[in-house]
């Protein structure tokens, strides 16, 4: 089974094309709970783990304030792409896949932000 993954974190201008990852649910509940890990904010770090234990598959920064997008964002471009090699040795598919992540989230942080 599939999730999504979407980053459209509030306090941007939204693209007219979604920005969306779509791995599997697996990935992305491993990749949620890894930030729910790393972020600073124990009250985002609670929801994330509440979101990985409910084995959700629909996760999208819209959800989140600002500045809980952000810092999810910046676990994401910071932090994550190492994990992933720890995770997964030798699997350059599923790391050039997380990668995709990354660069959508690198997009978003370059939009321009709502006044």
């Amino acid at each position: 089974m599939s999730g999504d993954f979407i980053v459209a974190p509030p306090g941007r201008v939204q693209p007219p094309q979604m920005l969306s990852w779509m791995p599997s649910r697996g990935l992305l509940l491993r990749v949620v709970e890894f930030i729910a890990g790393e972020v600073a904010d124990d009250k985002l770090s609670e929801k994330l783990h509440h979101f990985a234990e409910g084995g959700y598959s629909f996760f999208s920064l819209s959800a989140y304030t600002s500045e809980q997008a952000e810092e999810i964002m910046v676990v994401i471009r910071e932090s994550l792409l190492p994990a992933v090699a720890e995770w997964y040795p030798d699997d350059e598919e599923v790391y050039d896949f997380v990668t995709e992540l990354v660069d959508l989230v690198k997009q978003a942080q370059e939009l321009e932000l709502i006044n």
